[in-house]
């Protein structure tokens, strides 16, 4: 990772100081013993001291019932792995651990006797490091074998058991060690987050295997930063470059919760105007401060060329070391959100811009706006309000001219806001006649959905089929930490307490797509996909995050966010990183932006509209 590093850096001396910057961990690599250390008898302790620990934490029963606690152990043979010298002495403190915690009593565990075509997921699970391994010694191996052979495999572990919600939710047990943020986080509490997050994606992230970088490497390569740390923002810049390396879109909000995030993007300072990032391009949107964009000479629908001299590609391509997304298309779908700031990284009030207006390009001082001066937080404020609280729709259906019914996924609930709880089904019901007997309907994704059961119970009990089976979704294996088993609860894919109606479908049905669908809004997807197997998917890549979320707390008081488990579509096409299958790719353009047209519902109109 470091070489790929200097690489870039070495490639890119041109770029603009504070796009520098933006490679955040990369800057305390500078002038360090980072690569050299990467081998190092330091360095690789650490790393098979943090494998026994995590695998002892997850998989020994004393551990997993909660009769010693994982903190603690890690917590008191640090210091003497730190004093270990050679190889030798390492293997002493682990095989002290080792004793400490006692080998099983409960009996051998028995291999699954399943032998279903795809009933396990197994692609994360490597015990490499512990059966061939030339640094354990062959005691500790046989230990550790011993262990495993012998393994917690009750479903209520005191790390991964969330009551009333197997799909998801907190971690238990994992203290948050909340400390001051004007206080860094101490050397032993720093380690203990590193082996933490080590341990988490090794038994707990079910995507472990599509990550970009081999997750060992990652750890090893970050030990240095975790233990030369010295201030809280060198310990949320290293945290920050760790999650990034997730390359999960469920994770991206993680920078969010930073005490110094302002120091460490160098985003004290915000535009002027809202904007949209469209074809890698910034487009000014509205004016929030018309009185600055006036002095900084920018108008509505201008388009930002470059900042600081350099194109806004490469802004956004510095982002993708600090960030985590599955892919580009969910890069560029977040990074235009106007609270994070995540584009107008500036130390100063002012930064220079180069835009396009009409066919002339123009260089300005663009001045910034400090939210924290009253005058500017009203005015950002009143902006806010006004854009969040839009016109109010009618009551029913959208229509498109007056034969195509349109319904957004975030605006389901106002389908039947009017009528009481009991009157739902009814109301929905009338409304997908309506649509029935349209000429088609445009299904539009792109946003957060409002309601799921929009789609998982009103459209499968009017369009549904016996057997709704659109996805594999695959949940922890309790019986192996790192594998995952598939959910064949029927309940999970529709609701079995309905018989679907299994009415004529709409004569055409076109679905939208692109980055902001995710999660939530991809499992719909899929599901609307089998529901209306002629449907049409056009758009872009989705944000390729599917599943539900998994959060776990780390020292300082943070939270990690990931996705929790493993979807597929019954071929078994996986769907993280890569997205949902799409039959027509439609970007939106410049041109149509400015024209305040949407192409891919533009598209949309035009395949059902088509003979």
């Amino acid at each position: 990772m470091i070489l790929n590093t200097y690489r870039y850096i070495a490639g890119a001396l041109r770029v603009h100081y504070w796009v520098l910057t933006l490679f955040l961990f990369c800057a305390c690599f500078l002038g360090s013993p980072y690569a050299r250390a990467q081998n190092s008898p330091d360095t690789e302790k650490h790393l098979y001291f943090y494998h026994v620990w995590g695998f002892l934490k997850y998989h020994h029963p004393a551990l997993a019932v909660g009769n010693i606690s994982a903190d603690s152990l890690f917590l008191r043979y640090l210091p003497p792995l730190d004093n270990a010298s050679t190889q030798k002495e390492v293997n002493q403190v682990l095989a002290l651990m080792l004793q400490e915690v006692g080998m099983p009593g409960t009996p051998k565990v028995t291999p699954s006797l399943n032998k279903t075509p795809h009933a396990f997921l197994l692609r994360n699970l490597d015990d490499r490091w512990r059966t061939r391994s030339r640094y354990l010694n062959a005691d500790n191996r046989k230990a550790l074998q011993t262990v495993f052979d012998h393994r917690f495999t009750d479903e209520k572990h005191q790390y991964t058991y969330v009551r009333y919600n197997p799909y998801g939710g907190t971690m238990p047990n994992e203290p948050a060690y909340e400390i001051p943020k004007e206080e860094n986080v101490p050397y032993a509490l720093r380690m203990l987050a590193l082996a933490k997050f080590k341990a988490f994606v090794d038994y707990l992230y079910p995507h472990k295997y599509l990550m970009d970088e081999n997750w060992d490497m990652v750890v090893q390569d970050f030990i240095p930063l975790f233990s030369q740390a010295g201030s809280r923002q060198a310990y949320e810049t290293a945290l920050l470059g760790l999650n990034a390396r997730l390359d999960d879109s469920q994770a991206f909000p993680f920078f969010r919760q930073l005490h110094y995030k302002e120091s460490i993007f160098k985003n004290k300072f915000y535009p002027p105007f809202d904007y949209k990032v469209i074809d890698r391009r910034i487009v000014v949107t509205n004016l929030i401060d018309p009185e600055l964009c006036a002095k900084s000479n920018i108008q509505v629908n201008d388009v930002l060329e470059e900042l600081d001299d350099q194109p806004i590609d490469v802004w956004v391509s510095a982002l993708e070391n600090v960030l985590s997304v599955s892919n580009r298309s969910a890069l560029w779908a977040k990074v235009g959100e106007w609270g994070d700031n995540l584009l107008f990284r500036s130390a100063d009030s002012d930064t220079k811009v180069l835009l396009l207006r009409g066919n002339d390009l123009i260089s300005v001082n663009l001045q910034l706006i400090d939210p924290l001066q009253p005058d500017k937080a009203q005015l950002i404020d009143q902006y806010f309000k006004k854009r969040l609280n839009p016109v109010k729709k009618k009551k029913g259906l959208q229509w498109i001219g007056d034969s195509i019914a349109y319904v957004q996924i975030n605006d389901t609930e106002r389908l039947s806001e009017d009528v009481q709880i009991e009157d739902i089904g009814k109301r929905l019901d009338s409304l997908f006649n309506q649509i029935i007997a349209a000429k088609g309907l445009i299904l539009d994704l792109r946003g957060t959905p409002d309601n799921s059961d929009f789609v998982y119970e009103h459209l499968y009990r009017k369009f549904g089929t016996a057997d709704n089976l659109f996805a594999r979704y695959y949940l922890l294996n309790p019986e192996t930490p790192a594998t995952y088993s598939y959910l064949a609860r029927r309940e999970a894919y529709f609701p079995t307490n309905i018989t679907p109606l299994g009415a004529p479908r709409p004569a055409k049905v076109v679905l939208l797509v692109n980055g902001s669908t995710q999660g939530i809004g991809e499992w719909l997807a899929m599901n609307l996909q089998h529901l209306f197997p002629e449907a049409i998917t056009i758009g872009q890549q989705t944000a390729g995050a599917d599943g539900d979320v998994k959060r776990f707390y780390l020292p300082g008081n943070y939270v990690v966010e990931c996705t929790a488990n493993a979807v597929f579509y019954p071929d078994m096409t996986t769907t993280q990183r890569i997205g949902i299958k799409i039959n027509q790719e439609v970007k939106s353009t410049l041109k149509a932006m400015q024209e305040k047209r949407d192409e891919p519902l533009d598209r949309a109109i035009e395949l059902i509209n088509a003979n």
